[in-house]
């Protein structure tokens, strides 16, 4: 991990090269599908319309589940 933030120390981001919409597009599709396919559509679309303490409630519940079945988060 300290390798990761070294190498963007002195990162410049004028010099970063710009993400095409096109690229962003396909990536949220990816996103949306791999979503689909773990929790319900349903779900998805209320947890989006939820304030960020909400979210983070609800995250912690879900990893809480993942500890107890032993699953070990980075």
């Amino acid at each position: 991990m300290q390798n990761e933030l070294e190498r963007y120390k002195n990162f410049d981001p004028t010099n970063a090269p710009l993400v095409k919409p096109n690229f962003v597009k396909k990536l949220q599709e990816r996103h949306a599908t791999a979503q689909a396919n773990v929790i319900d559509a349903d779900v998805v679309t209320w947890l989006s319309t939820q304030d960020q303490e909400t979210r983070q409630h609800i995250n912690d519940m879900i990893r809480h589940a993942m500890a107890l079945k032993g699953f070990k988060h980075a």
